[in-house]
């Protein structure tokens, strides 16, 4: 029969191993396992912020939530130019940089341009017909005399981009537009925003688009259902995590094992 200090023993070995398990099953970065669909790259106004948080048909259980979104990028177009022959010498276009350096140029004088091309998914210049339009894009401008063969490096400003969050009220039927705004936050800077007089037991959606300083809009994010305060609440509450039933299956675990060295311990001093 074995002595009461390698039951013990036997004991806490188990239940240390059953510990390291729920342990090592909390600290998974569960959220990581999601699949989130690729961004799109091609939009006619400008792709909209991609949603991080609350996903679709969110049940939550408290009148106050917080919007989390992606931000969105914003595009630029770079040209330098001979000043006597018109000859483009660099081009580029670039994605939230605001700093670009052109290959070693020789001697004379070069003009350059940034064009602010727009939200990342359309391209302004497209649009553009007429050297009037075409000079509303224009974010700088300047003309570089080279005495000796060198670079040009050019900075700019970035263009500011805001965000409008706009939350309605749950359609009554199936496809109503009629829909009416309940709350609406604009010309934010951050992509969290957090709202907080929603109503027990209401369905909602929601949306949010970009905006830049210059007027242009991006597209609207799909509208998202939101659900608050229902009868399921307590289960959302706990099982919105994965990590959670997992803890809980851990404990089990850990009852389970601690019964099965009990019981066998009984059978052996029977």
């Amino acid at each position: 029969m074995p002595s009461r200090t390698t039951i013990w023993f036997r004991d806490a070995s188990v239940i240390i191993f059953a510990l390291y398990v729920v342990v090592s099953i909390a600290m998974v970065p569960w959220s990581n396992l999601k699949v989130e669909d690729p961004a799109p790259n091609t939009c006619p106004n400008g792709c909209p912020p991609s949603i991080n948080f609350p996903e679709d048909k969110y049940h939550h259980y408290d009148d106050s939530l917080i919007f989390d979104w992606n931000p969105v990028s914003v595009t630029y177009h770079i040209e330098i130019r001979d000043v006597e022959t018109a000859e483009l010498v660099y081009e580029v276009n670039l994605t939230n940089f605001n700093s670009t350096t052109s290959p070693r140029l020789q001697v004379g004088n070069y003009s350059s341009k940034i064009f602010y091309t727009g939200i990342v998914g359309t391209n302004l210049l497209d649009e553009v017909t007429t050297e009037e339009g075409e000079s509303e894009l224009i974010i700088d401008s300047d003309v570089h005399q080279l005495n000796s063969s060198s670079k040009i490096t050019l900075d700019w400003d970035k263009v500011k981009v805001y965000y409008t969050l706009q939350i309605r009220e749950y359609p009554s039927t199936e496809g109503d537009t009629d829909i009416s705004i309940i709350h609406e936050a604009t010309n934010l800077t951050d992509t969290l925003y957090e709202y907080s007089n929603f109503i027990e037991g209401n369905e909602y959606t929601w949306s949010v688009f970009a905006h830049d300083e210059l007027g242009f809009n991006s597209e609207a994010s799909s509208q998202n259902d939101l659900r608050i305060g229902t009868t399921k609440f307590l289960a959302f509450m706990l099982f919105n995590d994965w990590q959670v039933p997992f803890l809980l299956l851990g404990v089990m675990m850990v009852i389970a094992l601690q019964a099965g060295v009990f019981l066998a311990r009984e059978e052996k001093d029977d």
